[in-house]
């Protein structure tokens, strides 16, 4: 049908973050004006030296050619920086189409309900636009119960309306998306031309940086200077390749380089903390893990701190491998039947991908995100590598602290240094670690509530 889309069409929009997109927005522009203002002192170089030797002619071309350099490539981040922004304007108004699309999706489902009921692991699975479908061309081919002979008529007039409003939403943010990625994919590329091309051949990649001592030191005279990060995050990470395949990404491989050359982490696997002394207690043995993973994600140590007095009382460790288990039988081939993993009973319901793991709990799709896995194509090592990380006390410490980093980078406040948020900032990056997306409902702001009555309990636990 013309005009309307369904909601797999769009669900990838679940995913994109408009506040990160922007925030890359940031990132490049950042990079664009460190290159500007690096362009006065070439200047000054160039057109301000005056000396003369055999050698002369030979430096000014070279200054000059290093200021042409520094030209371009200033106006290749800005360019993407704009094409990047303009791209996150767009994705807020397709995400609120979208939004839109679930609210009609969602009454239609609860009429649907009202005259049947899914059986098969299919008709559980569809989505309400395809459900309905089904329903009023009585086919039968999703198997709602006693489908065939259901009266229909007295919700269908209002069951179609609802089906072509979330299909007319749903088609918007999907026109809006792919409309603005296309703009926004030229723009980039018309970004990448305008940086020069620097050829190596088969000479292998030198660490220039890490091999010279004076560059070292240059750095970390300029690391005060407020164009080397963006304002109120951590300090710059090493250049990371892109994970593929491989069972260990760069960015574990960071963390459990951190976490080796810290003291032992305490571990609360079979005996989680059930009282507040034992919670004070958790924290002042890993206090030492607690400070560097917040430096190292630029967040305040009693933020992380916090976070874990609230986490670390949960279900035993052999209570999440137990779950997991069973939400992984449930999604294979062979596995319960008919019952998907999110319709299994109580608090077994919920996606694999959803379990969570570790003191500090964390699910693994959010695990493997910040490690730099694809959480939608993760390997069999893969997943394995991110569980065990997960499960490890020292590296859950740090991988929590750095998705507390994210979920400030999408925040209102995120060029707020660590050192000046506040009370109220606080208790929302608790809500947002709670809640995600849904960080405003009644549950998630209930949490930060809790979070800032036992922030001082936690800060205690630190000193």
């Amino acid at each position: 049908m013309n005009g309307l889309s369904h909601r797999k069409d769009v669900e990838f929009l679940e995913g994109c973050n408009p506040a990160l997109v922007e925030r890359n927005a940031d990132e490049f522009k950042r990079i664009r004006d460190m290159l500007v203002e690096v362009d006065e002192p070439a200047e000054r170089a160039e057109k301000r030296t005056h000396w003369h030797s055999e050698g002369s002619q030979h430096y000014e071309a070279r200054v000059a050619e290093a200021r042409k350099l520094l030209t371009e490539i200033a106006d290749g981040y800005g360019k993407a920086g704009s094409a990047l922004r303009t791209y996150a304007y767009a994705l807020e108004t397709a995400k609120s189409h979208y939004s839109n699309g679930k609210a009609n999706e969602q009454a239609l489902a609860d009429l649907i309900g009202t005259k049947g009921t899914a059986i098969t692991r299919e008709a559980q699975d569809a989505e309400p636009m395809r459900q309905w479908e089904d329903m009023r061309e009585t086919t039968g081919v999703l198997d709602f119960f006693a489908e065939l002979t259901m009266d229909i008529d007295d919700i269908k007039d209002q069951a179609n309306r609802l089906h072509d409003a979330a299909g007319g939403d749903f088609h918007l943010a999907r026109t809006t998306e792919k409309e603005a990625r296309d703009i926004c994919v030229h723009g980039m590329k018309e970004a990448y031309e305008l940086l020069p091309e620097f050829r190596m051949g088969s000479v292998k990649r030198v660490d220039i940086f890490s091999a010279i001592a004076a560059m070292r030191r240059e750095a970390h005279e300029g690391s005060g200077n407020p164009l080397t990060h963006l304002p109120g995050s951590g300090p710059k990470q090493g250049y990371a390749v892109p994970v593929g395949e491989s069972p260990i990404s760069p960015t574990l491989r960071d963390i459990r380089m951190r976490v080796a050359n810290l003291p032992g982490a305490e571990d609360s696997y079979w005996d989680p903390p059930s009282s507040d002394q034992d919670r004070k207690e958790w924290i002042a043995a890993n206090r030492a893990i607690i400070q560097a993973a917040a430096k190292n994600s630029g967040l305040p140590a009693d933020m992380v701190a916090g976070i874990a007095w609230q986490e670390i009382g949960g279900q035993p460790g052999i209570a999440d491998d137990v779950v997991d288990t069973i939400r992984e039988q449930a999604d294979a081939p062979w596995g319960l039947g008919p019952i998907s993993p999110e319709n299994l009973p109580g608090r077994l319901g919920g996606s694999p991908d959803e379990t969570s793991f570790g003191p500090i709990a964390i699910q693994v799709r959010r695990g493997a995100e910040v490690l730099g896995y694809d959480p939608n194509n993760l390997t069999e090592h893969q997943r394995s590598a991110v569980e065990e990380s997960l499960q490890d006390p020292g590296q859950n410490i740090f991988i929590a602290s750095e998705y507390l980093a994210q979920l400030k980078a999408e925040s209102d406040f995120a060029d707020v240094p660590p050192e000046e948020m506040t009370p109220a900032q606080y208790q929302e990056l608790a809500a947002r670690y709670n809640g995600g997306p849904y960080w405003a409902g009644d549950d998630a702001q209930a949490y930060g509530r809790g979070f800032n009555n036992d922030l001082d309990n936690a800060r205690n636990a630190l000193r």
